[in-house]
């Protein structure tokens, strides 16, 4: 038997997951045309850190986000962790639950 938080946190880390991927193939940013195999292209990208600005390698796509994405991919962490923790609980439930029915053939 699998329980509703196991369900609900696989559903909404769905839900999230599929909702940052959209939005992140929606933006467009200098590392795009490097990432689609321009080599004119430059390699990194600046990116505004609180007052400062860094540059940011284009392989690293977490960085170069804005701080609500970056927020989001670690609730979507948490959810992950959530969920399999939850699905790990529901087995060994499920497997003691079967153990049980065989003791009492």
């Amino acid at each position: 038997m699998i329980s509703r938080v196991t369900l609900f946190s696989l559903l909404l880390g769905l839900l999230l997951g599929m909702g940052t991927r959209v939005w992140s193939d929606g933006q467009r940013d200098n590392c795009t045309r490097y990432l689609a195999g321009d080599t004119t292209a430059p390699a990194s990208e600046w990116v505004m850190s609180g007052t400062r600005q860094i540059q940011v390698s284009c392989n690293d796509w977490i960085m170069r986000q804005p701080l609500r994405v970056q927020a989001l991919c670690l609730l979507e962490l948490l959810l992950a962790i959530t969920f399999v923790l939850n699905a790990l609980a529901d087995m060994r439930e499920w497997l003691a639950m079967r153990r049980r029915l065989r003791r009492t053939r």
